[in-house]
């Protein structure tokens, strides 16, 4: 999830755990302090993002949502964050309080995250197993709203017992998500389900711009079957994609009648690329895209008369009329071998990784 949510989530549940006896302290622990705190702690867990200028292909099949985000390290974490608030800041609250308060700023950035197609592991180091419940896009506009609205409202009622209801909005929201998600699974055509022979049940992904679009995916023995489902029109959506310049992305969605499949694999088109595609979809140096990417597929080809490239991505990171945010692949320069190599978010320019 995006960094001003985590940050309004962070300050709204910071304001919850109760106030203990008070020692003398240079800073008065009001709600504008709890407010910074608890923001501070919402987003301490992306500090991995450091780790991505290391590698970004390691970062994201391993180092990203991992341990930072653990809800067994978490208490780890809260402690060392409230130790540093005291050293740095000067502090000097009850210790017990400046802990409670990190603690759920970090725990409400490990489950808003797990809200998310990508994942997170709950129980690292312990185990790599990634829950992710696909309800929300990572950067989604109306929950972003509804933490905002929490925020003011539990602000407002800070002094009184009647705070924790200022999570209604974003816990409805949530359920209405759910509700929509539900409707969506409900309006596939049957016939669809049987024509596919899927080989494993259909998954919908959240979109951007709207909780009324649905990224539908199965995979097949011959590979994986897409489409792009809308509940109904979103003005809302349509609005703010034409700001946006990509009003074509809104036309790629269809109502559940009018819906369109895409197939796509591993393999490419031509055969002549075939040998190629699978030495580096097999290549030990692209170990970690092949664990990372959940519904892999064959990218592009790229050849020239000094330089072969071959690129793969994931369809969790694919929407109509946009490039896909991770494209990872290799390519051979005339007489040496196979180096990793990324594509650049949204742009076809090529980085160099380390092998």
């Amino acid at each position: 999830m995006d960094a001003i949510t985590h940050m309004l989530v962070g300050a709204s549940v910071a304001q919850l755990p109760q106030q203990v006896k008070q020692i003398q302290s240079r800073v008065s622990l009001d709600w504008k302090n709890r407010a910074l705190i608890g923001a501070l702690s919402a987003i301490f867990p992306d500090i991995d993002y450091l780790l991505f200028f290391w590698n970004p292909l390691e970062f994201v099949a391993y180092w990203h949502r991992a341990e930072t985000h653990s809800l067994l390290l978490a208490p780890l974490w809260a402690w060392i964050l409230s130790k540093l608030l005291i050293r740095f800041y000067g502090w000097h609250h009850p210790p017990i309080l400046l802990f409670q308060i990190c603690l759920v700023g970090i725990l409400s950035h490990t489950l808003i995250d797990s809200l998310t197609a990508f994942g997170t592991q709950w129980f690292a180091p312990l185990s790599d197993y990634r829950v992710n419940w696909d309800l929300l896009f990572v950067i989604d506009v109306y929950f972003t709203l509804m933490a905002l609205s929490t925020l003011i409202l539990i602000i407002v009622l800070r002094n009184s017992t009647y705070r924790v209801y200022s999570f209604i909005f974003p816990l409805c929201y949530l359920l209405l998500v759910l509700l929509f998600k539900q409707q969506a699974y409900l309006q596939l055509p049957s016939s669809e389900k049987k024509e596919s022979k899927s080989s494993s049940p259909r998954v919908l992904l959240p979109q951007p711009f709207s909780p009324l679009y649905w990224h539908v995916i199965e995979s097949t023995e011959q590979g994986i079957n897409h489409a792009y489902l809308k509940l109904a029109n979103d003005i809302i959506a349509v609005n703010v994609s034409e700001l946006l310049g990509v009003d074509v992305y809104q036309n790629s969605y269809h109502l559940s009648p009018q819906l369109r499949w895409h197939k796509q694999s591993l393999k490419p088109k031509d055969n002549a690329m075939q040998r190629d595609v699978n030495l580096v979809w097999q290549h030990k140096k692209f170990t970690a895209f092949r664990y990372f990417a959940e519904y892999p597929v064959f990218y592009k080809y790229q050849k020239t008369s000094t330089k072969v490239c071959v690129w793969f991505s994931d369809l969790r990171y694919h929407w109509p009329n946009i490039m896909p945010s991770i494209r990872f692949g290799m390519c051979q320069e005339k007489g040496h071998s196979w180096q990793l190599y990324r594509l650049k978010y949204f742009s076809d320019e090529q980085v160099k990784l380390i092998n």
